[in-house]
């Protein structure tokens, strides 16, 4: 019984903890070029989202959807540092339509 409780915690929390905000996915409808930060000796860098580039985000009811382009490891823990990189992006409404 002790196990069936720890494991029903343990669902609670993992079920608590996700988003239902960010299980939306977008497609790109135009290509989108911005400077992005990629940390590292690099630090930034030009990207180009092509069309029909699909990634998942949220939106927040505004101008921008915000897209996830990376996901969060270690790395991003201790920001800032000249390691961390960029994980959102606000991309304006025109560029992206949600997929059906």
């Amino acid at each position: 019984m002790k196990k069936l409780t720890c494991l029903l915690i343990l669902v609670l929390i993992i079920v608590s903890c996700s988003s239902d905000d960010e299980n939306n996915e977008y497609v790109f409808i135009k290509e989108y070029d911005i400077t992005v930060t990629v940390g590292g000796v690099v630090g930034i860098a030009e990207r180009k989202f092509e069309i029909g580039e699909i990634y998942t985000g949220t939106d927040k009811g505004n101008k921008v959807i915000t897209i996830r382009i990376a996901e969060h490891s270690e790395l991003n823990d201790d920001c800032p540092n000249s390691w961390c990189y960029q994980e959102l992006l606000d991309v304006p409404r025109d560029f992206v339509k949600l997929t059906n």
